[in-house]
């Protein structure tokens, strides 16, 4: 019994000892030999210029509006031809009464009217930059559409103010390859569920794309993105926001925000710094931390080094920790 209370007791001591003996628990950067040989390490940032990506929501689209309204548009054409040359024919005859000039006049008014509002709704449908418009390349995209090899396509990019997307790409919704569009043109009406930007476009058609279907889009802006590239690694984060150190002078740094919307791949790309800035590619943890305690990288050689934690010594057999309380013991006594 009296071996087990001393085993017990040597135990509770020495835990008491181990957790005096340890200091504060501290990163790599607060190491002492961060705190003597710490120095960031610098690099020039270097301008760049590249295309700002973009995605958005395709919608495959059945070809029977465009077919239907093309077979109407030839109708008319039809109508409105066989009134003229009646209008004509008429005029150079001279045993028909005025009336019945009247009448063929007044048919072909009739039908050229109506050939005039289908290829208004054709414009207002399909906008009025639409590369079918005229009547030979619309017989030619019908065709081709019938026979399953070219598919029509809605392109809707929200909260986009695009006016002019460049390498718009299509890729189902379920993975698969890419198919680019062969020609993009505004919509005429915009997309009430998605505001933003919408176009229509011509691709072949791909694999595991039916009308109806809806698919990815990826596409780049018309305008490029010029700025600097910072490296991923001089990036830190405090309460919330994106920052970076720069070196204003030997030695010296300064913290600045920095915005993260144009990512690539070794960083970001932005307008908030000139070209050639120095920036802390390594380090930036340690000098944030720094500013948080910079009791805690005291770099003057002038100043007394922190003062260790003092440990009072434990006499043989205590039973009281630092503050007084009594060591927790299963001796009934």
């Amino acid at each position: 019994m009296e071996t087990s209370k001393v085993t017990l007791r040597s135990i509770a001591l020495a835990s008491l000892l181990g957790l005096a003996a340890c200091d504060e628990p501290r990163s790599e950067a607060y190491s002492p030999e961060h705190e003597s040989n710490f120095k960031p390490v610098t690099a020039a940032v270097v301008p760049a210029e590249m295309a700002s990506k973009i995605t958005g929501i395709a919608t495959l689209l059945s070809p029977d509006a465009l077919t239907q309204l093309n077979a109407e548009i030839r109708a008319a054409e039809i109508a409105w031809g066989f009134s003229r040359r009646t209008v004509e024919r008429f005029k150079g005859t001279t045993s028909l009464g005025e009336h019945r000039l009247d009448n063929a006049e007044r048919q072909a008014a009739t039908d050229g009217t109506q050939v005039a509002l289908l290829e208004l709704r054709l414009r207002n449908t399909w906008g009025d930059t639409a590369p079918f418009l005229i009547a030979d390349n619309r017989q030619q995209l019908v065709d081709e559409l019938s026979l399953g090899k070219t598919t029509l396509v809605r392109v809707d990019f929200p909260r986009s103010d695009e006016r002019e997307p460049k390498n718009v790409r299509i890729t189902p919704l379920g993975g698969g390859e890419e198919t680019a569009l062969t020609s993009v043109w505004p919509a005429p009406s915009g997309n009430l569920a998605m505001p933003g930007t919408s176009f229509f476009g011509i691709m072949p058609t791909g694999p595991g794309l039916r009308p109806g279907d809806r698919a990815k889009v990826n596409a780049e802006r018309s305008e490029t993105t010029s700025g600097v590239i910072v490296p991923a690694s001089a990036v830190v984060v405090s309460a919330g926001d994106s920052w970076c150190y720069i070196e204003t002078e030997a030695g010296k740094f300064e913290r600045k925000r920095i915005t993260l919307a144009t990512p690539v791949s070794d960083g970001y790309v932005t307008k908030e710094f000139a070209p050639g800035t120095k920036v802390v590619v390594e380090g930036a943890s340690a000098l944030l931390a720094r500013e948080a305690d910079p009791a805690a990288f005291d770099d003057d050689d002038d100043d007394q080094p922190r003062a260790k934690k003092h440990t009072p010594k434990k006499e043989e057999g205590s039973e009281h920790t630092e503050s007084g309380r009594p060591i927790a013991s299963s001796d009934p006594d």
